[in-house]
């Protein structure tokens, strides 16, 4: 078996005959489909198993729901692929999508993840997930690294929606993603311990697929999903950088904090309640990531400086004067105490 497709769901019904059929039609045909429900309480299982219940499709159901981080650690034990493939349920494959993450990443034996051009509703096309990176506070930056004319680039995170991953590298990471994770930010720790073991990371415009959305999560609720988004950019970087970054990485801690707490007064994408709720997590549970660092520190081959420089320093990705100015404090902040930012390597 040459590739295994992971797909989690959790109420996620209504996705489903799009995205599996679409599975159906690839022109590369030597994978197996992994298909972990979330104890989803819509039918999902049960609408999988009376419609796709065939020899290269294994379905697994959860008794709990597990998140997009444990739900593809299940689905992962379950591999027989020597590329796993890790597939949002929310989306709909080009025919060609899985041979050419397929091409990708075989053109270089280097190349351990590899992402699609994902294309999600309602978000213009310089928003695409494709050539950008993450600033110090794990949101997304876009359009930092060359794409060359083939639609390929070397990049420093792949988009959990749609990536490949040779399962040799995976197992020699000690696996995908910590289950306390959930969701959000999960292919960002996957990306990172990637990088500090050395591996390259790649797009490719030749791998396309259409997203919808928030049809992973199964959860609408602004202030859920704001919990482990922030919980989880900022415990990336507690978790794989130095105590000496750590020392100059507070002061950001705290002006997110604030920023934060200003901007959901006006907007329910924020929630105070949650956002303390982060903070006090990462504070009561410090035994937890001492080990966890520990642990990720056997894995790396590489300095800080060096993953540092495909990180960006800047904030926002707008460019109006609220936002240029708030960039250039974080620039000059970050040239001011050594931190190696993208920016700073230029």
């Amino acid at each position: 078996m040459k590739a295994s497709v992971i797909i989690v769901n959790y109420n996620g019904r209504s996705f489903l005959r799009d995205c599996i059929d679409s599975l159906m039609k690839q022109t590369f045909t030597d994978f197996e489909i992994i298909f972990v429900d979330n104890n989803s309480s819509d039918g999902s299982y049960e609408f999988m198993k009376e419609n796709y219940n065939s020899e290269n499709i294994s379905l697994i159901r959860s008794k709990i729901n597990l998140g997009f981080a444990g739900g593809n650690n299940l689905g992962f034990r379950h591999c027989k692929g020597e590329l796993i493939v890790l597939l949002n349920n929310d989306t709909v494959t080009d025919k060609n999508w899985l041979k050419g993450l397929l091409e990708c990443i075989e053109s270089d034996e280097k190349t351990g993840i590899v992402q699609s051009l994902v294309i999600t509703k309602g978000i213009p096309m310089k928003y695409y997930e494709k050539n950008g990176t993450i600033n110090l506070l794990g949101h997304n930056i876009m359009s930092v690294f060359e794409i060359d004319k083939n639609g390929r680039g070397e990049i420093f995170q792949a988009n959990g929606c749609s990536l490949m991953i040779r399962k040799i590298l995976a197992d020699e990471l000690g696996g995908l993603f910590p289950d306390e994770y959930f969701a959000y930010s999960e292919d960002t720790y996957l990306c990172l311990k990637a990088k500090f073991f050395g591996t390259k990371i790649m797009h490719t415009s030749s791998s396309i697929v259409d997203h919808f959305g928030g049809g992973a999560s199964g959860n609408k609720d602004p202030s859920f999903m704001f919990f482990y988004q922030e919980r989880n950019r900022l415990m990336n970087f507690l978790l794989f950088f130095s105590g000496k970054f750590i020392v100059k990485y507070i002061p950001v801690l705290i002006m997110n904090f604030f920023l934060k707490s200003a901007a959901s007064v006006v907007s329910n994408k924020y929630s105070f309640s949650k956002l303390v709720k982060a903070y006090f997590w990462l504070m009561k549970n410090q035994q937890l990531i001492r080990e966890r660092r520990k642990s990720l520190d056997k894995i790396k081959r590489v300095n800080e400086d060096e993953v540092l420089k495909y990180i960006s320093g800047k904030l926002f990705n707008g460019d109006n004067v609220f936002e240029r100015g708030f960039n250039f404090i974080m620039l000059l902040y970050c040239k001011v105490t050594g931190i190696h930012i993208l920016e700073n390597k230029r």
